[in-house]
């Protein structure tokens, strides 16, 4: 697998997490296991983390688009490269051995590019994760002012300790023991985000 393709479909998984996980906060909210304050917090977190994923899962669809149109006359360039040195070979222009060596060197080039363009397009073409559209749960509004009430009365407390406990349950489910690995990857990614360029264009 290309780092094209790994990349996107890193970003891509940690997208569908990230949004199950809001998922799974609005059914706690709405089981009226946490209160508004509490909702609104967490809610905001998660809301920054699949804005910065989608971000993230834009720009890299650009590049993958751009690098795309690179190879394809890459592609075409090595093609007519090919055929004028079949052409020459035949009238006698090029000996055996030039022919040889430059033929195995354009043929090596012409499948790292078919190659690197099939990963790209199998990516675009794949799955992905669409942006959760922006809705509040069913019962967060009438909730709310009973919530505050509560609050006012001295019940936030035994509330606040459930929280960490309650969302854990909730999204054991959509949580993975490579989460961990995923957001180091990520922070990789960012990291060497200007070099694939360089990287992909030295293979050749």
């Amino acid at each position: 697998m290309s780092l094209w393709k790994y990349s996107f479909e890193l970003i891509n998984k940690e997208l569908e997490v990230t949004q199950k996980k809001k998922k799974a906060l609005d059914d706690i909210f709405v089981e009226k296991k946490i209160s508004q304050s509490t909702y609104d917090y967490l809610k905001s977190e998660l809301d920054r983390a699949i804005s910065e994923l989608e971000n993230n899962l834009t720009k890299l669809k650009e590049k993958m688009t751009t690098r795309a149109q690179e190879l394809e006359s890459q592609l075409s360039s090595l093609e007519l490269l090919l055929a004028s040195l079949e052409i020459h070979h035949a009238a006698g222009d090029v000996d055996d051995e030039t022919y040889e060596k430059e033929n195995k060197a354009i043929l090596l080039g012409l499948e790292a590019t078919k190659r690197e363009l099939n990963d790209i397009r199998d990516a675009l073409q794949g799955p992905i994760v669409k942006a959760a559209e922006e809705t509040k749960p069913v019962e967060a509004e009438k909730s709310s002012t009973e919530q505050e009430e509560a609050f006012e009365r001295g019940e936030s407390s035994a509330e606040e300790q459930k929280v960490s406990t309650e969302l854990s349950e909730h999204t054991s489910a959509v949580s993975t023991p490579e989460e961990s690995k995923m957001d180091a990857e990520t922070r990789a990614y960012d990291a060497n985000e200007s070099s694939w360029e360089t990287e992909s264009q030295a293979e050749y």
